[in-house]
């Protein structure tokens, strides 16, 4: 037990000391972990996989506001008493995550007000991935947000040039850039064609980070 926790603060800090003594669950790729009408009475901790927070439209489309990845928490809104969720969480690849219920979470608040400092912190840096994702749909061209959404997934990879980033599909792509898959599929080609990337079974090669830097600032 003492060297699962130990593990827990050596992988996610902070994080990690909320994270233990409880146990972690499981959801399969494509598995909704939380919904909009979903009371909201847990935070989560990612352990291991990506999980979407998506937004979704009457019309079925869909917009997905980031990827949550290892380490990170999503779910924030239970922070607030009596609410419900205000995003799809859904798991991208195999996951595992740790939920701690608001119940539990404010008497350790209590009794150690630098994980209150630590979570008003990270709301921060979710509101502003959010607010920066609104601009970037609100006034970039579709290959722009393209452009840019690469741009960040590799630098969030920490990866050496030239860039790879797992494959997505061309409809998650749609739905991280607020478009439809048919445009995404014309752009992507326009983007191969133009020798800016290329793309496998697995992996997005960014062959020319810098003309995509170029298209992402236009």
């Amino acid at each position: 037990m003492r060297r699962i926790q130990a593990r827990l603060t050596e992988d996610f800090g902070v994080w990690g000391q909320v994270a233990q003594g409880r146990d972690a669950v499981s959801y399969a790729r494509g598995n909704i972990i939380y919904t909009p009408d979903q009371p909201a009475e847990s935070l989560l901790l990612l352990s291991s996989g990506q999980v979407g927070l998506h937004l979704s439209s009457d019309e079925g489309r869909a917009l997905t506001l980031r990827v949550i990845e290892p380490g990170q928490l999503f779910g924030q809104i239970a922070l607030a008493e009596g609410g419900s969720y205000d995003t799809f969480a859904e798991a991208l690849a195999p996951v595992m995550v740790y939920p701690i219920s608001r119940a539990e979470l404010l008497p350790m608040i209590e009794r150690d007000p630098a994980l209150g400092l630590a979570l008003i912190e990270d709301l921060g840096r979710h509101r502003q991935a959010v607010s920066h994702l609104f601009d970037e749909v609100a006034f970039k061209s579709v290959p722009a947000r393209l452009a840019t959404l690469l741009l960040d997934m590799a630098q969030s990879q920490g990866s050496a040039q030239p860039s790879r980033v797992p494959r997505r599909s061309h409809r998650q792509l749609a739905e991280m850039i607020n478009a439809y898959r048919e445009t995404v599929t014309k752009v992507i080609n326009q983007f191969r064609a133009a020798r800016l990337l290329e793309i496998d079974r697995s992996f997005i090669t960014l062959v020319n980070p810098r003309g995509l830097e170029e298209l992402a600032q236009s």
